[in-house]
């Protein structure tokens, strides 16, 4: 398949169509969950919710969601009749109670809505349906965008939503691609568009490794999070090869000093240079950092890799991470998406924005080549997005182009980019 680079034009304000077809609901009676970072890497779990009502919009009329109901019940909006129209359902939780969900919800569906108007013709229809973040209601909203005539579903985001989802579509051979973060999910015919912390760590330990670091250590937090990540550190190691010396946990909630203190004694001992994965962030990367240089370690012998969550500027001036490594998505296409975002919402993309519009621009660019099919899902050519080049597998995860970058006193700076042709045959 030809890969198609995202044409980041200058584009006009959203229409009110797409936004007379989005029905609301209303919020859920259940009590909030604390706020949970989406970008936190922490898994995303479905919180229970409370009835979801459904009904049109505020100022929305009857008249406005109306069209023409196909024989298979699937609705053709007017403007549509007579057209080939292709159905992508977005199934997102909308009314989840938490403020911070809602948001993400929002900036996704922004993000499936530039992928739209960027690359759309006239006759594919994004069905937009809440999930409320409740396995159950995902289920329910499965089987209506069935019988809607859906061709493909884009989401769900929690993970426990996936299999209730996956499992209906299958039914219809209907192609899943969501937007969890576990990559246990995956497969069964649902494919995750989310950058998994996996490909992270292959890409920042294979460039290490290209580089002369052959030998590595881990420390980060206990949490599923962090166990994810070390798993997948030594599971790459042992591919390879390379040598693993020690791991340290620590409780997220508490002082790393102990764990920092028996890490860094390994890395000591140690005559070869050593590659310390820290899936860390924020003000927690802040303290860790210098508190292993205090501790003995000398940058210049062991190298700080990390994960996409050192890609924030706020750590970047702590002059302990100079020299540190970590992988994310290539910037080059990302910035442009970002300030287009910016200008057309006036606020800024969350993470999984990007992801929404990659999974809505690669079911436009099927849909033209009327192949909104499995096989054509796990094209081995790829797509290039705007989080940079990705193939799904047969078993659902993603390979991905990620970039590398260096923390350097300029701040972080691009040492590798992300490959924009994958070797030939499938992953």
């Amino acid at each position: 398949m030809t890969l198609r680079s995202p044409s980041l034009r200058n584009f006009k304000a959203p229409s009110l169509a797409l936004v007379s077809l989005l029905l609301a609901t209303a919020c859920a009676t259940a009590p909030t969950r604390p706020p949970v970072s989406i970008g936190s890497g922490q898994p995303r779990v479905d919180p229970v919710t409370g009835e979801v009502l459904t009904g049109p919009a505020p100022g929305v009329t009857e008249a406005e969601t109306t069209g023409t109901f196909r024989s298979d019940g699937g609705l053709t909006p007017n403007f549509m009749a007579g057209l080939d129209v292709k159905r992508a359902a977005v199934l997102l939780p909308f009314s989840h109670p938490n403020a911070q969900v809602r948001g993400e919800a929002e900036s996704m569906l922004a993000g499936v809505e530039l992928a739209l108007f960027e690359n759309g013709g006239t006759d594919f229809l994004i069905m937009p349906m809440d999930t409320a973040g409740r396995a159950s209601t995902a289920e329910a909203r499965a089987d209506e965008a069935i019988k809607e005539g859906a061709d493909i579903i884009l989401g769900p985001l929690f993970g426990t939503s996936v299999d209730p989802v996956k499992e209906a579509a299958l039914r219809k051979s209907i192609p899943v691609v969501a937007f969890s973060n576990d990559r246990t999910v995956a497969g069964g015919g649902a494919y995750l568009a989310s950058v998994m912390p996996e490909e992270e760590v292959v890409r920042i330990m294979g460039y290490a490794a290209s580089r002369g670091t052959r030998t590595f250590a881990f420390l980060g937090p206990d949490s599923a999070y962090g166990r994810q990540v070390e798993a997948a550190m030594r599971a790459e190691a042992l591919k390879n090869g390379w040598a693993v010396i020690g791991a340290g946990f620590y409780d997220p909630g508490s002082s790393a000093s102990s764990e920092v203190a028996r890490i860094a004694k390994l890395i000591n001992a140690e005559s070869s240079q050593v590659g310390l994965l820290i899936p860390e962030r924020g003000t927690k990367l802040l303290s860790i950092a210098p508190l292993l240089v205090v501790n003995g370690v000398d940058p210049g012998r062991t190298r700080f890799l990390g994960t996409s969550l050192m890609d924030d500027s706020a750590i970047w001036r702590e002059p302990a991470l100079a020299g540190a490594l970590y992988a994310t998505v290539d910037p080059e296409y990302l910035s442009s998406f970002k300030a287009t975002y910016d200008r057309i919402y006036g606020r800024k993309p969350t993470d999984l924005a990007a992801a929404a519009y990659d999974a809505t621009a690669l079911a436009l660019t099927l849909a033209a080549e009327n192949n909104i099919k499995h096989g054509g899902v796990t094209d081995p050519d790829g797509f290039m997005g705007v989080n940079g080049l990705f193939r799904f597998r047969l078993d659902g995860t993603s390979e991905r182009g990620l970039a590398v970058k260096e923390i350097r006193n300029s701040g972080a700076v691009v040492v590798e980019q992300g490959v924009t042709r994958f070797p030939p045959g499938g992953s």
